[in-house]
């Protein structure tokens, strides 16, 4: 066996690794309700995940929708292995009640008023069940007005409060500002209607103990930039509201609709880098890379077919191809190494293939991003067996090739005759 990978402050180069956007519509029904008990963050975050999943998936047919817990672990951040804590904080997740909607006017609110979102809840050793409270389900499937919540950004929060702050002011970025509410029922809002909030009876105490740090921490994290205002009777505090723009982190989001940083996430979910996602997005219409991404999918979990050993490298030849528009069988068109033509002294079809390729693909790793580039060479190093040739700060020339080589790999995959055939075509035309 080899010995582990360099260091990342040995490799080519230093850069702090940015996550991608997760996003997920939540319903402001939900965004806006009020905790009736105690609620943790992991509480938060845990409800997320399992709303995403909702919002995102079909249930089965008795209407739960299943969750690994170490999927669910990765998702929210929760580094530890107890997985007891998890399983108990799921429980009690099932018992707490929330009233909905309780920003909007009285006239304006849906007719329940308060119910538990998780009335079932089914727990084995590796997987959590769940079914949605039956009022609710509409709004979390199909919300007609919601924000869009970035996973990516909550699983970072530490302050159960930061949680609720960046969800009840994400809504209103494009606006600027949020709506103002008394400054208690923000409290419950944020902390759940419990005993805790005894402890924040006046405001100036809400304020320094609770509000200013997570403001702190979200300013921090950087996806949104919050400034806290406050409405007056006297000298008396009455209502809070927040002055929102976009972060410093996400600037070079900038011009990106909700559509588009959906693609984007969904890409980078199936295995495509970051930068080369946004790059897609300009070369191809969204609904093309919708309907691709549905074809690869569908082709990822086809029993009829063998494994997709390379989902990002067929969904890259799908767009080029265009499978998706064109309703080319799933089952023939994954890449398969293709058999070489016996040696001989003519030039070999499949070198001139492979040194196109390779081209192909330096040129590809100089336009990604610098976090997108040491992610690469994360990944080539973590396999590379051979010290020798493993990406370090002064790169060699045999460790540069092999590092090449394994990204026309990476992402092209093998070359099948298809491909062959076509780069032939392709010689033939310059003759």
């Amino acid at each position: 066996m080899g010995t582990s990978p360099p260091p990342p402050e040995h490799q080519i180069s230093l850069f702090m690794k940015k996550e991608s956007p997760d996003p997920f519509r939540k319903a402001v029904q939900i965004v806006h309700s009020m905790p009736l008990g105690d609620l943790t963050a992991v509480q938060r975050k845990m409800s997320n995940n399992w709303l995403k999943k909702a919002n995102s998936t079909e249930p089965d047919a008795d209407g739960y929708w299943s969750i690994r817990i170490d999927e669910m672990s990765n998702d929210i951040g929760f580094n530890s292995k107890n997985r007891k804590y998890l399983k108990d904080a799921a429980r009690a997740l099932q018992r707490i009640v929330f009233a909905w909607d309780v920003v909007a006017p009285e006239a304006k609110r849906a007719k329940w008023i308060s119910s538990v979102l998780y009335p079932d809840v089914e727990i084995t050793a590796d997987t959590i069940r769940f079914r949605l409270s039956e009022p609710l389900k509409l709004y979390v499937r199909n919300p007609d007005v919601y924000a869009l919540i970035d996973e990516t950004v909550v699983r970072k929060y530490r302050r159960l409060a930061s949680i609720g702050i960046y969800e009840h002011c994400v809504r209103f970025e494009k606006v600027g500002t949020t709506t103002t509410v008394p400054w208690q029922k923000f409290r419950d809002i944020v902390l759940g209607e419990s005993a805790t909030r005894k402890t924040y009876e006046q405001y100036k105490v809400f304020k320094a103990k609770i509000l200013n740090p997570s403001i702190a921490e979200i300013n921090a994290e950087g996806a949104i930039n919050i400034v806290l205002r406050e409405t007056k009777a006297g000298k008396s505090v009455e209502g809070v509201f927040f002055k929102v723009a976009k972060g410093r982190q996400y600037a070079d989001a900038a011009g990106l609709d909700e559509n588009e940083t959906s693609l984007v996430a969904q890409m980078v979910k199936l295995g495509v880098l970051s930068s080369e996602a946004k790059r897609l997005l300009k070369e191809y219409s969204p609904k093309v890379i919708q309907a691709t991404l549905a074809y690869t999918n569908e082709r990822k979990t086809s029993k009829k077919s063998e494994k997709l050993e390379n989902p990002p490298a067929y969904f890259r030849m799908a767009l080029q191809r265009k499978w998706a528009i064109n309703g080319e069988a799933v089952e023939d068109v994954e890449p398969k190494g293709a058999e070489p033509p016996p040696s001989s002294g003519k030039p070999n079809l499949s070198a001139l293939y492979r040194t196109n390729q390779i081209a192909k693909a330096e040129a590809y790793f100089k336009v990604l991003d610098a976090d997108d580039q040491q992610d690469l060479i994360a990944k080539y190093n973590e396999q590379q067996i051979t010290p020798a040739l493993r990406l370090k700060t002064k790169a060699t020339k045999p460790s540069e090739a092999a590092f090449f080589q394994w990204l026309m790999k990476d992402l092209w995959g093998e070359p099948n005759a298809e491909d062959l055939l076509e780069y032939a075509q392709t010689l033939l035309s310059k003759i």
